[in-house]
């Protein structure tokens, strides 16, 4: 037990959020908190790995990257256009090319820990945790689950599955005081405007995330975030009411309209 006054003490110690890295979330009220889980939602191709993998870069704080959906030569190939503001069609010649080169570029992001698992368990993201513990000292202030559906659960049912996962993952980040980011697609037959609404999330899981921010590109050059759901601020179940930011897929930059 503990009487909340002692928590706020403790809390006067670290800071309740990550650093926002977008004025454009911070004119929103949107944050990603420690102790917390946030949701990413969007359909496939929509930018929601982008998005995570921009967050991660700009707070830099130490992070856990579980990247079940995609393997360590892509992650390498996005990060890499990412640092540099360069075409992933350039960067992969120079990966093979210039490996010396891509490494030291690589060690920028290097408060990234990654782990490629394509089929984790609550279990090993909680032994990944846990290295992350015996390796730097501490757990990691930022964990990044990419995506929920590659997760196994001990819940037969998908949908139950999804709900136990959210469940376990909201459970770690109040035991280690880490934001939990968490990506999740929304249903194909539901149109955007701009952003998916938060009913078209698979599995209904609306319930758990402090946050659930969903995301559309269909408008070129251009990202949508919508917070679907916002514990701390405003939001927009409907998804009509984005927040707008610059996006170029090809080398992997998410920036705030105007570059601020």
């Amino acid at each position: 037990m503990q009487r909340l006054e002692r928590t706020i003490r403790m809390s006067a110690l670290q800071a309740p959020s990550l650093p926002n890295v977008y004025q454009s979330f911070v004119d929103r009220q949107l944050a990603f908190r420690r102790g917390e889980v946030t949701l990413i939602a969007g359909q496939p191709g929509a930018g929601k790995s982008t998005l995570a993998l921009a967050l991660a870069v700009r707070a830099k704080v130490p992070t856990l990257y579980v990247s079940a959906d995609t393997h360590a030569h892509t992650m390498s190939l996005r990060l890499l256009a990412m640092l540099t503001n360069t075409d992933q069609s350039t960067i992969e010649p120079l990966m093979a090319d210039n490996p010396e080169w891509a490494e030291e570029i690589l060690q920028l992001a290097g408060h990234i820990r990654w782990c490629f698992d394509s089929a984790p368990s609550v279990s090993s993201i909680e032994d990944e945790i846990a290295a992350h513990i015996e390796l730097m000292g501490e757990p990691p202030e930022l964990v990044v689950i990419d995506n929920l559906s590659d997760c196994v659960s001990s819940d037969g049912d998908e949908w139950g599955g999804y709900r136990a996962l959210l469940r376990d993952f909201k459970w770690l980040s109040r035991e280690h005081g880490t934001s939990f980011i968490v990506l999740h697609h929304t249903s194909e037959g539901v149109q955007g405007n701009p952003c998916p609404p938060r009913h078209s999330i698979q599995g209904k899981v609306a319930q758990t995330p402090a946050v659930i921010l969903t995301v559309s590109n269909e408008q070129s050059g251009s990202l949508a975030v919508c917070p679907v759901k916002n514990r701390y601020g405003p939001s927009s179940p409907g998804g009509s009411d984005a927040v707008w930011l610059s996006y170029n897929p090809a080398a992997m930059q998410i920036q705030d309209v105007g570059g601020r």
